[in-house]
């Protein structure tokens, strides 16, 4: 731990308001995306975020710098959404459909004229609805997949900080990432074979 980390802490530690809004404006965006993730909607979201924080606040003393703070906020979350999914009882898909954005319901043509055609369009269509197949196939995926791939995909974690929150090794965390790709892969194949 560097002596930069250590006098953080110690800020922390004391309650000094101004470290602890920088902790929290560095890492609050990400954290409150990352609980959003997990549970499926943004107010769930930002609730776990608040109660995790609170929880942290509480118990910083408890803090020994064997991780990142940043490892331990998201670790917070984790833990503080987890709780949240058991309580619910089920996994919740995150998604909504923005091909339908594009097009009015009643008819099925488009919101706005397209201008030229270039092919631009039909691609972002295509981009569009690849993403929506990702998103819906990363949703039905086994928790642990994919709970590794919205750390390391989507909140851009390194691989220290996702150990560190998942409180698994390095090794532990390739072999997941692997096979959570893996099935990601074959899910998105076997819905684009049906289309």
């Amino acid at each position: 731990m560097t002596a930069e980390n250590r006098d953080q802490i110690a800020a922390l530690k004391s309650g000094d308001s101004e470290v602890w809004r920088d902790v929290l404006s560095r890492n609050g965006a990400g954290l409150i995306a990352y609980a959003k993730r997990m549970l499926g909607d943004y107010a769930s979201g930002e609730d776990v975020v608040q109660e995790a924080l609170v929880n942290v606040y509480r118990t910083i003393d408890k803090f020994d710098g064997r991780c990142s703070i940043k490892s331990w906020l998201y670790r917070a979350v984790r833990n503080k959404s987890i709780d949240e999914i058991r309580r619910k009882k089920n996994f919740v898909d995150v998604g909504d459909d923005p091909e339908n954005t594009y097009f009015n319901e009643g008819d099925g043509h488009w919101r706005e004229d397209c201008i030229e055609w270039d092919g631009r369009a039909a691609r972002e269509v295509e981009h569009k609805k690849m993403l929506r197949i990702v998103h819906d196939e990363i949703n039905k995926l086994p928790h642990v997949y994919r709970e590794v791939l919205l750390l390391k995909e989507v909140e851009g974690l390194g691989t220290e900080d996702i150990c560190a929150t998942l409180d698994i090794s390095a090794g532990n965390l390739r072999i997941k990432i692997h096979r959570a790709r893996s099935a990601l892969r074959a899910a998105v194949r076997s819905t684009l074979s049906k289309e």
